[in-house]
C-alpha cells in the first residue's frame, strides 16, 4: 500500500522531548491580595530596619519580630492546609524568645537568642505554608527549612518577579494609585510650606522629619534592599509545589555496606571498653598499678582535666552514630540488630562520659564558682543527654518522631534559661558563695564585664572587708554612671559631691531594654543614699583607676612616673581612700655625649 503521508522525510520535525532532569517549573499566578502583600512587606521591611537595625536588639526587636510574625501569618494561613501542632508550638517560643531581648542586654545570649528565633519561626513558616517536603519528626526537616530560607527565594526570584509583573499589568487599581500619588507630590510642594506657615507645631514636626531626613532615606535605601527576600521568601511558602509523595522516607537507600559499619563501630566499642576498664584503678585496690606511682590527684584537679575532651567525645559520638544510620545501606528495609546494638553501647558510654563531665563542672563551680560559660556548657550537656536519649528510642522504634521533641524541649530550656537573667544569676551566686566562704575569692574583672543584670548583686561587695575587691565595685560603679551611661545622668552634679544625680530615661521606646532601665535606676538610688564623704571616695577611686597612675596590686599603691614629677597614692584603712603619701618634682639634666 502507498504511504498517504505526503510530506517529505527531509521536512518531518520531531516533537520535542520534555527534560526530566530540568522539568519547567509551574507558573506562578497572583492575585489581588499578593499584590496588596507586597506593600505591606515593604512597610514591614522599612519597620525592621528603623526599630533593629538603627535602634539596637532591644523592645525595637521584639516589636518588629512580632509584626512580621503576624504578617506572614495573615499572608500564609489556608485553612485547608494541615497544621502540625509542632508547627504552631515552634512559632509561640519564636514569639516568648524574642521578648527576652526587651528584657536582656547579655551579648551572647541574645546573639543565639536570635539565631534560635529566627530558625523557629522558619520552622512555623514551613509548617503553616506546607513546605514541608519530608516527615517533620525526622532529621530531613532542617534540610528543608535551610533550603526554604537560603535556596528557594532565591532559585523561584524569576518566576515571582514575572508573576508580580503580570498581576500588576492586570490589576488597574494598582496602576492608579501609583498614578495618584505621583499626581499628589507635586501638588504637596505647594500645600507643606503653606501648612508650615500657618501652625508652630506642624513646622516643628516638619523640622523634625528634615532634620533627620539622612537617616531616613538611608534607611528607605536599606527596606528597599530586603523587601525583594522578603517577598521571595513568602510568595515561595504560600505556592510551593505540593508533593505528598515527597514525604515518604527513603530510609532503604546507603552507600555503606553494612560489615563496613559493624567492623568500625565494633573497634570504637572494644576502645571504650579498655577506657572503663582503666577507670577501675580509681576504685579497686588491685587495679591501681594502672596509675603512676604516688598518683593523688584534689577536687580541683579533677575538676579541671579532660572536660572538654570528654565534651569532644560526646559530640563526635554522636556524629558517628548518626553517620552510620544515616549511610548504612538498610537489610530488608531495616537496620540490623548488631548495628542498632553498637550504636547504644556507644550512646550509653557516651551518657556515661556526659555524667562524669557534669560531675566534673559541679566540682569546678564549686571550687572556683559560677560563670556563664560554665552554666551554658552544663545546659547544654542536659540538651545532648536529651538528644541521646530520644535518639536511642529512634534506634529501636523508627517510626517514633524524635526530631520533634528534641527540637522542642531544647528550644524550650534555653528560651527559659535566658528568663531566668543568667548574669544575675551568676553574680548572685558568686557574691552568696564569697560572703558566705563557700569560695575564697571572687573575680570583680569577671564581673565588670558582664551585663547590666550583675549591678545589683555586685554592689553589695562595694563595702566588703577585703578592700581590694571593694575598690573594684566603687569604679565599676562610677564607670558605669559616667561612662556606659553618661547621657542618662547630670554628670555635672555628680563632680560636687553633695549634689545628687538624676536618671533621664531615653523616651524613645524602640531603644528600651529593661535590664538598662533598672540598672540606671539602680545606680542612681544607690550614689544619692551616699554620704558626701562616700562619694568622694568614689570619684577619686575612679580617677586613679582610669588616669595615668599605675596601680601595684602586691604594694597595694598607685604610682605617677610624670616628665618632672613622681607621686604615689597608697590605702588609709581610717579613711577607707587612697591618699598621697609621697610626691617629688626632679628635672632631666642633659648630658651631652
Amino acid at each position: 500500500m502507498e504511504s498517504n503521508n505526503n510530506i517529505p522525510n527531509n521536512l518531518y520535525y520531531q516533537p520535542p522531548v520534555p527534560n526530566k532532569l530540568y522539568p519547567k517549573k509551574p507558573e506562578i499566578t497572583l492575585s489581588k491580595r499578593d499584590v496588596i502583600f507586597a506593600f505591606v512587606f515593604l512597610a514591614l521591611s522599612f519597620v525592621i530596619v528603623d526599630f533593629v537595625f538603627f535602634h539596637g536588639f532591644n523592645l525595637g526587636f521584639t516589636i518588629a519580630f512580632w509584626l512580621l510574625f503576624i504578617v506572614f501569618t495573615l499572608y500564609l494561613f489556608n485553612k485547608d492546609n494541615k497544621v502540625s501542632l509542632f508547627s504552631y508550638i515552634c512559632g509561640a517560643l519564636s514569639l516568648a524568645g524574642s521578648v527576652t531581648l526587651a528584657l536582656y542586654k547579655d551579648i551572647l545570649i541574645n546573639t543565639i537568642m536570635v539565631f534560635l528565633v529566627c530558625a523557629l519561626f522558619s520552622i512555623y513558616i514551613c509548617g503553616i505554608g506546607g513546605a514541608f517536603r519530608h516527615r517533620e519528626g525526622s532529621w530531613k526537616m532542617l534540610v528543608d527549612t535551610l533550603k526554604s530560607v537560603f535556596i528557594f527565594p532565591f532559585s523561584n526570584a524569576s518566576e515571582i518577579t514575572g508573576a508580580y509583573g503580570r498581576a500588576m499589568s492586570k490589576n488597574k487599581a494598582s496602576k492608579n494609585v501609583i498614578i495618584g500619588i505621583a499626581l499628589a507630590l507635586p501638588v504637596l510642594l505647594v500645600i507643606i510650606p503653606l501648612l508650615i506657615s500657618s501652625d508652630a507645631a506642624f513646622e516643628n514636626l516638619i523640622k523634625l522629619v528634615m532634620k533627620n531626613i539622612g537617616i531616613y532615606l538611608v534607611e528607605i535605601a536599606l527596606a528597599a534592599v530586603i523587601t525583594p527576600y522578603i517577598i521571595f521568601y513568602a510568595v515561595s511558602k504560600k505556592h510551593s509545589k505540593k508533593d505528598n509523595g515527597a514525604l515518604k522516607s527513603n530510609s532503604g537507600k546507603g552507600l555503606i555496606q553494612c560489615s563496613v559499619t559493624v567492623s568500625f563501630l565494633s573497634v570504637i566499642s572494644v576502645t571504650y571498653i579498655v577506657y572503663l576498664f582503666s577507670q577501675l584503678a580509681y576504685f579497686f585496690s588491685a587495679f591501681s598499678g594502672i596509675l603512676p606511682a604516688g598518683y593523688t590527684h584534689t577536687a580541683s584537679e579533677y575538676a579541671r582535666r579532660g572536660f572538654f575532651e570528654m565534651f569532644a567525645i560526646c559530640v563526635i559520638n554522636m556524629v558517628i552514630i548518626a553517620a552510620a544510620n544515616i549511610l548504612t545501606k538498610r537489610v530488608r528495609g531495616k537496620i540490623p540488630v548488631s548495628i542498632k546494638a553498637l550504636s547504644t553501647f556507644i550512646l550509653l558510654f557516651t551518657v556515661l562520659i556526659l555524667i562524669t563531665a557534669m560531675q566534673k563542672m559541679k566540682l569546678n563551680i564549686e571550687s572556683f564558682g559560677l560563670s556563664k560559660n560554665r552554666l551554658l556548657v552544663s545546659v547544654f550537656m542536659l540538651m545532648i543527654m536529651l538528644i541521646i536519649l530520644f535518639y536511642i528510642v529512634h534506634i529501636f522504634l523508627p517510626k517514633v518522631s524524635y526530631m520533634q521533641p528534641i527540637i522542642v524541649i531544647c528550644s524550650a530550656m534555653f528560651i527559659a534559661l535566658s528568663f531566668a537573667n543568667i548574669d544575675n544569676m551568676v553574680v548572685r551566686y558568686n557574691v552568696n558563695a564569697y560572703n558566705e566562704g563557700r569560695i575564697s575569692t571572687i573575680d570583680v574583672d569577671y564581673i565588670k564585664n558582664m551585663s547590666d543584670s550583675s549591678l545589683e548583686y555586685a554592689v553589695e561587695l562595694a563595702d566588703c572587708d577585703n578592700h581590694k575587691v571593694s575598690k573594684k565595685i566603687r569604679t565599676i560603679i562610677i564607670q558605669k554612671i559616667r561612662d556606659d551611661y553618661g547621657q542618662a545622668f547630670n554628670l555635672d552634679d555628680m563632680d560636687k559631691y553633695d549634689h545628687s544625680i538624676t536618671y533621664k530615661p531615653d523616651s524613645d521606646f524602640r531603644s528600651y531594654n529593661y535590664s538598662a532601665d533598672k540598672a540606671c535606676r539602680f545606680l542612681e538610688e544607690y550614689y544619692n543614699r551616699l554620704s558626701s564623704d562616700e562619694r568622694k571616695k568614689l570619684i577619686t577611686q575612679y580617677q586613679l583607676d582610669n588616669g595615668d597612675y599605675y596601680y601595684d596590686e602586691e604594694k597595694d599603691i598607685y604610682e605617677y612616673y610624670g616628665s618632672d614629677s613622681y607621686s604615689v597614692y597608697s590605702y588609709n584603712e581610717k579613711t577607707d581612700m587612697y591618699e598621697l603619701s609621697d610626691s617629688c618634682s626632679y628635672e632631666y639634666e642633659e648630658i651631652e655625649q
